[in-house]
């Protein structure tokens, strides 16, 4: 079967941090001709409104907005919200779809995240094979990795065993098996942490229950030793997916993550911490923060599941990641993020 074309993209989550680096990185190919950027209204402010808020927000200048449509489109609804002459357009026009977005709700349940979440793929899916080939790279995530085995699934709820990373999961296999099949065209992409470009260094910052961990070790004044968590910069990510997507030898399963582990010594160094075994540092938190508002984020061996989560990088053939730099990349970041104050930061650390 032919190769879907490139010409035509549309993004789902273009208001989020990384559907806007997406639809701004598709914007700026040559052979890309329009970039329909899918956003969920909110309140008093547009679909146009957000998108372009977030833009700013992460100071993205690489872009070409001539070539932007932004529509009021969401993946959870029939016909993903728009009028049936609009859907009808971009299913017979839509080359590339890319979908970003995603709860990133960790505490729900599976059965509460499936109507929106599971369902909404069904429909993305669907909209590919209609009218004309369409490929689909959907952002997965590394969280998938830690469920290895049956009795993974019956673990209690955590930040860890979440029902977000069982949606994942189940939504990487059902991908998996369309793209094996030759069912769809189809490109899983289990994403590590996404953090900011390298040229800007910013992310959503303490959204992320990896920046909240190291807030917690900064305010305690200890970093546990141990592997570091994979991650990409989101420039690397969005061109990454990109490339992949509009190449010749399309991968059908991408790790898009550091080609080259690093440890937490990295992040000691860049705060000035000291650092110490996980079980001493675990019981220096249990010192000073009352337990319950850590144990859904340390309540299991992290070092353990931080290498069970951390897959060999799987990347486009050419993909040159000598320049993924751990040392200057984390000075970059630490120098945006704002921790709070020694003495009441540790108050919001929740998994």
């Amino acid at each position: 079967m032919a190769a879907p074309a490139a010409e035509v993209a549309l993004v789902f989550g273009a208001n989020g941090f990384v559907g806007a680096h997406l639809v701004a990185e598709l914007s700026t190919r040559p052979g890309v001709t329009r970039v329909y950027a899918g956003v969920r209204s909110a309140g008093d402010s547009t679909a146009v409104e957000r998108f372009y808020e977030t833009v700013e927000n992460y100071s993205i200048t690489a872009i070409d907005r001539s070539k932007i449509v932004v529509l009021e489109a969401v993946p959870t609804r029939s016909r993903f919200g728009l009028d049936e002459d609009t859907y009808l357009e971009l299913r017979g026009t839509v080359d590339q779809v890319f979908n970003s977005a995603s709860s990133t709700d960790y505490d729900s349940s599976y059965v509460e995240l499936r109507q929106d979440w599971f369902e909404s793929l069904l429909r993305v899916v669907q909209f590919t094979l209609e009218d004309r080939r369409k490929h689909l790279t959907y952002m997965g995530s590394i969280g998938a990795f830690i469920y290895t085995s049956p009795e993974d699934f019956q673990r209690p709820d955590s930040w860890w065993y979440s029902g977000y990373c069982q949606m994942k999961w189940i939504n990487g296999e059902l991908l998996g098996w369309l793209a094996r099949d030759g069912v769809a065209s189809v490109t899983l992409a289990q994403s590590p942490y996404v953090l900011g470009s390298t040229t800007v260094g910013k992310d959503p910052g303490r959204v992320y229950s990896f920046w909240r961990a190291i807030e917690l070790a900064n305010a305690v004044g200890v970093m546990w030793d141990g592997p570091g968590m994979n991650y990409a910069p989101v420039d690397v990510l969005a061109r990454v997916l990109t490339d992949n997507a509009l190449g010749d030898d399309t991968m059908h399963h991408l790790v898009p993550s550091n080609p080259v582990e690093y440890s937490n010594a990295v992040i000691a160094n860049a705060l000035g911490l000291k650092l110490v075994p996980w079980t001493e540092f675990k019981a220096i938190v249990d010192s000073k923060v009352p337990v319950e508002r850590t144990a859904s984020l340390l309540g299991s061996d992290v070092n353990d599941l931080i290498r069970r989560s951390n897959a060999p990088s799987r990347m486009p053939a050419g993909f040159d990641g000598s320049t993924w730099d751990h040392d200057a990349l984390f000075a970059l970041y630490l120098s945006k993020i704002q921790f709070r104050h020694a003495g009441t930061r540790t108050r919001l650390v929740t998994a």
